[in-house]
């Protein structure tokens, strides 16, 4: 797994254990809204949007990157807290705790994902 795989994976159980700051820190505010805005999107666009990162790609495509990102991320988030709420069982850590084991769970299935695409290409090249 690349750097940014694994910084995506980890972000949100970082996010968890900042929970234990005094409510009105700063550092965990911080941290709790850019996780709530940026990783379990960019979870999920690493399993099904890869082309949107491509290297050398122009502005255009890193704005509509930025934008699947975040969008992702608040409809995820919006998912994950209508779903507690209606349980009756919503908290913040609760809401961390979901998107955090999502977020690291699309991750992996993103690597698995890249790792067969690779295994089949080679596989491919051989015949």
């Amino acid at each position: 797994m690349t750097w940014t795989r694994w910084a995506v994976a980890l972000s949100g159980w970082v996010a968890l254990a900042v929970t234990q700051l005094p409510e009105t820190s700063p550092l965990r505010r911080a941290i709790v809204v850019l996780f709530l805005l940026l990783c379990p999107g960019l979870a999920a666009t690493l399993l099904w949007g890869r082309e949107v990162f491509v290297r050398g790609a122009g502005p255009a495509r890193l704005l509509e990157g930025a934008v699947l990102v975040v969008g992702g991320s608040l409809s995820l988030t919006a998912l994950a807290a209508e779903a507690l709420f209606l349980s009756n069982a919503f908290t913040l850590t609760r809401a961390l705790l979901v998107l955090a084991a999502l977020s690291s769970l699309l991750v992996l299935a993103s690597a698995l994902r890249g790792r067969l695409h690779h295994e089949h290409r080679a596989l491919a090249s051989e015949d």
